[in-house]
């Protein structure tokens, strides 16, 4: 169940949010365990997003990185090299450079900054944009945004921007130009640049994420043997704040460029649903989507353990670290004083000997394991039946307490294996009703049954005063049994349960016996109780029904129940003598 990239551990409680926080229906699992339910992971439709990892309290999901393997293989001797991301820099801007200096002193052959390769896609995405008139398409730098697309909207890929990511276009750059063979690992803030590595497997071959190494480096004492000093790019070293493709095209294209931001686990996604038809015409009125899955961008990325603050500290080194990446050279494509013209005029020339068709990429329609299965109306009404929703009103609670925004949503996670009806609180609260009244409830006649009788004989003790009890015992079953047959021996039985419950309330009337009742009765007065009886009497007899009774009553109950159930099943027989000797019936039958 914990194969994917982002797992379930044992601290799950099965609390639901990460299946309401999910933006891939059926990602997040429920099933149960012997004393809870738990969520895993289906991998197939996990898109990596990390949202269910922000929103556990519990600590319950986590995410496999190439963190421990990396160290393994680089204490064998590996040659590796690193792609360092831009936000390393930015994010912990006092430990980063002790960090490197430490895997420089391990052995780590370079150190290549991922920038680079942000600035030749930029250059590409530009390209594209001016002689292509790729226009209105949705950013590819992102993997998150583009396993969604390939996952959940195949219609938009055609959309898409067909760029590599700036860690392949910095790792394709590398190995290409500059004929670097080492093996390559990425440092950076993302679970889900794993699924470009597995698509590109000769560009780089581990995913080592911030967190784990600064975890790594910690608890191991590493980071004091060697400083490390900077790396040196251009405007690429911006990409990892919110916008930062866009601030990049705006620099080469104009301030005034309509390049359109969108940002965030749940909005972006939800945007992409209710908009898809208009992201597929050709008309845009963008000439870039500028789309990123983190709300902060890679400055935020979805690979955090827990949320430790540092976004506001970390946009605030990136913004330096921008303002110093700007040179004042002429031919430099960051210089300020340049017109947009003329920083794309240098920015060409720089990546003039590059093919841009190595920096390209394509994309696969991913939505076959994605598919959704619907019931019939036949099946919908089974499930609901199942979850104790008979009327329309159940069927639109809408309490989301399951996780999904509707009940019909859950009966489809259902038809489709993701969840359980015990899932479902409205479920689970009717169910505990029905056994409770299965419990305490005589299946028979529908008044209460012995194991109600001996709770409520708990609550008596405590109470005292006014007590009466009557003990009912039906005249004539045994006869109706042998010569009319068990079923009107139970309609006997049947009609006195109704009249006592009708005339002293369901939850006093207990069938302890085959033809007994008790009924019990407190702040009442005995005259009252004796007039009731009698009504019941006078009802029965009107449906050929008879029955005998017996009432022992007392002012201030003592907790002494024996004493007063015999003195009232002694009342009963004396009724019950009566009744054989006015009809002439032999008592025993």
């Amino acid at each position: 169940m914990n194969t994917g990239l982002i797992f379930t551990n044992e601290n799950c409680i099965g609390c639901n949010k990460c299946v309401r926080i999910c933006c891939s229906f059926g990602a997040s699992v429920s099933y149960n365990r012997p004393d809870h339910s738990s969520i895993f992971i289906n991998p197939e439709r996990c898109i990596g997003c990390g949202a269910c990892i922000d929103v556990c309290t519990h600590g319950a999901r986590n995410y496999h990185d190439d963190t421990e393997q990396f160290f393994a293989d680089l204490s064998k001797g590996e040659a590796i090299s690193l792609l360092i991301a831009p936000a390393f820099e930015a994010r912990y801007p006092k430990e980063y450079k002790k960090v490197l200096g430490a895997l420089k002193a391990l052995g780590v052959r370079r150190m290549l900054p991922v920038s680079l390769g942000a600035d030749i896609c930029t250059w590409a995405y530009l390209k594209l944009i001016n002689e292509k008139g790729y226009t209105g398409r949705i950013s590819t730098t992102c993997p998150v945004v583009v396993s969604f697309v390939e996952h959940w909207m195949p219609k938009l890929l055609q959309k898409l921007m067909p760029v590599k990511s700036p860690m392949m276009c910095a790792a394709q750059y590398f190995r290409q130009e500059l004929g670097i063979t080492d093996k390559f690992a990425f440092v950076g803030p993302c679970i889900a640049k794993r699924a470009e590595m597995d698509k590109y497997p000769e560009l780089v071959q581990y995913n080592i994420t911030f967190p784990k190494l600064i975890e790594y480096v910690n608890r191991y004492g590493l980071g004091n043997e060697e400083r490390f000093e900077g790396l040196d790019a251009g405007l690429g070293t911006f990409y990892p704040a919110p916008g930062g493709l866009a601030d990049n095209i705006k620099w080469f294209m104009g301030d005034d460029t309509p390049v359109r931001v969108i940002s965030g686990k749940t909005y972006l996604y939800q945007r992409f649903r209710k908009n898809w038809k208009k992201l597929t015409t050709d008309n845009q009125p963008f000439v870039l989507y500028d789309a990123l899955n983190c709300r902060e961008g890679c400055l935020e990325g979805t690979a955090r353990i827990e949320d430790d603050g540092r976004e506001d500290r970390s946009f605030s080194a990136i913004s330096d670290i921008r303002a110093n990446s700007k040179c004042s050279s002429a031919d430099s494509p960051w210089s300020p004083e340049l017109s947009c013209a003329e920083r794309l005029e240098n920015l060409n020339r720089q990546f003039a000997s590059l093919d841009i068709n190595d920096y390209l990429t394509g994309f696969e329609d991913k939505s076959a394991v994605c598919r959704i299965s619907y019931p019939t109306n036949e099946e919908a009404e089974a499930i609901f039946l199942s979850m104790h929703k008979e009327t329309e009103h159940s069927r639109e609670i809408n309490c989301s307490a399951c996780g999904y925004n509707t009940c019909r949503d859950m009966m489809i996670a259902i038809h489709n294996g993701f969840n359980t009806r015990h899932n479902c609180v409205y479920s689970e609260k009717e169910e505990t009703l029905f056994l409770t009244k299965m419990s305490f409830s005589d299946t028979l006649t529908g008044v209460m049954n012995r194991n109600a009788y001996e709770r409520k004989l708990k609550t008596m003790f405590a109470r005292g005063g006014q007590v009466g009890l009557i003990i009912a015992d039906v005249n004539g079953l045994k006869q109706a049994n042998d010569n009319e047959g068990h079923a009107a021996g139970d309609r006997l039985i049947i009609e006195t349960a109704h009249a006592l419950a009708n005339e002293f309330g369901v939850e006093c009337v207990f069938r302890t016996g085959g033809d007994e009742f008790l009924v019990i009765l407190q702040d009442f007065g005995k005259a009252e109780i004796e007039s009731d009886i009698s009504l019941v009497k006078e009802y029965l007899a009107s449906v050929n029904v008879s029955v005998a009774m017996g009432l022992a009553f007392t002012e201030h109950f003592d907790g002494d129940i024996d004493t007063l159930r015999e003195a009232a099943d002694k009342k009963m027989y004396e009724d019950k003598e009566s009744y054989y000797r006015m009809t002439g019936n032999n008592r025993r039958i």
